[in-house]
């Protein structure tokens, strides 16, 4: 990938993010070579201490990124299997992630060799969802043939398997006990205990009647994301057109339905046979839990929601602000120490704070 030179900033860690999150601006980006054809970013991922960020790209390459240092330090190509949902593992010399082609196997790279330590196979279709334990070494993935597998990093074989109708999305919550899996074509989250995942749900969340009223025309589809916010009590369903659900993550009532986004972000959730490129969808939260930042769909802007701003009638929230971009964001992950997110679509993009606030955007 080429550089190109913006602005750069320390990032920083001893403000909160409501004292900054107006005054994010891009200040790094990096990009394929190929001005041309340019190649699509589509995952990203920040390891556990945020100092280091891997995006995996359609040009079948591992990107590694230095935070602190503000640059790209290693490629590591996958020419032979693809690659994506690229994970550091607990690790910041690991990485996890799905193939593409070949086999549907899950490959466990170590960075210092460039070489891989471990294949996870057994699955009989592609991964689309890929969770890793903050707890433990234990990980999850969801693929197109029905099944959530649940592996741990030390063995080859799966420790459990799940067979349920499209489930498409997993994600544990911060305390690493629950996970959830979403089903698209069921319209629902499951939570299991994930001490007894072989166990009934204990838990349902059914979004049909959200899905009726804000998305009638993606209903069953066109889910991309579901994350639990750092403190536990929220939970985001992304989708890729309308806006983004945010549910109470006990009751599974929904909390607010962000809108502004105008279109899609041009990525297939999770299975598509449109052929777009991949992706792990346009929105996140942000580590206190407050906010969601996403991609603006068809516009370039980015969109930052504030989850404790009253909603309007209908229980839409608007965007707080948006944070002007000169490019599509098709994925976006905050990271978990620093005061920094990064953005993708045909380059990685690093988002810091200007110095100084501005004053609150009316």
């Amino acid at each position: 990938m080429a550089e190109v030179q913006l602005p750069q900033q320390p990032a920083q860690t001893t403000q909160k993010v409501s004292d900054i999150v107006h005054s994010y601006r891009p200040t790094k980006a990096f990009r394929t070579s190929k001005q041309d054809a340019p190649n699509y970013v589509t995952s990203l991922d920040f390891d556990d201490q945020g100092e280091f960020l891997v995006a995996a790209g359609d040009d079948e390459t591992i990107q590694v990124f230095d935070i602190k240092e503000g640059k790209s330090t290693k490629s590591v190509p996958s020419k032979k299997y693809g690659v994506h949902l690229a994970r550091f593992t607990h690790h910041s010399r690991q990485i996890l992630h799905a193939s593409t082609k070949v086999d549907d196997s899950l490959r466990l790279l170590d960075l210092h060799n460039e070489s891989y330590v471990r294949y996870f196979s057994g699955l009989s279709d592609k991964v689309v969802s890929l969770a890793l334990s903050p707890g433990s070494d234990s990980f999850i993935s969801c693929s197109k043939d029905d099944l959530v597998t649940l592996w741990d990093l030390g063995s080859r074989n799966a420790q459990g398997k799940l067979k349920l109708s499209t489930p498409y999305l997993v994600a544990f919550d911060p305390s690493a006990s629950v996970i959830a899996i979403a089903s698209q074509s069921t319209s629902s989250v499951l939570l299991y205990d994930f001490r007894n995942y072989d166990k009934s749900p204990f838990s349902t969340f059914d979004l049909a009647a959200y899905e009726e009223r804000y998305t009638p025309s993606t209903r069953g589809r066109a889910w991309t994301r579901l994350e639990f916010s750092n403190d536990g009590k929220l939970l985001l369903v992304g989708t890729d057109y309308h806006g983004h659900f945010v549910l109470d993550a006990f009751e599974g009532t929904l909390k607010a339905f962000l809108v502004g986004k105008n279109g899609s972000s041009g990525r297939a959730a999770p299975v598509s046979t449109t052929g777009k490129p991949l992706g792990q969808g346009d929105a996140c939260f942000t580590p206190d839990g407050r906010y969601v930042i996403g991609g603006a769909g068809d516009q370039s802007d980015v969109l930052v929601w504030d989850t404790h701003q009253t909603l309007d009638s209908g229980s839409t929230l608007q965007p707080m602000t948006r944070l002007p971009h000169r490019n599509r964001t098709a994925i976006v992950e905050c990271n978990p120490r620093y005061n920094m997110f990064a953005t993708a679509d045909k380059e990685t993009v690093f988002w810091l704070p200007e110095d100084g606030s501005r004053p609150p955007e009316k």
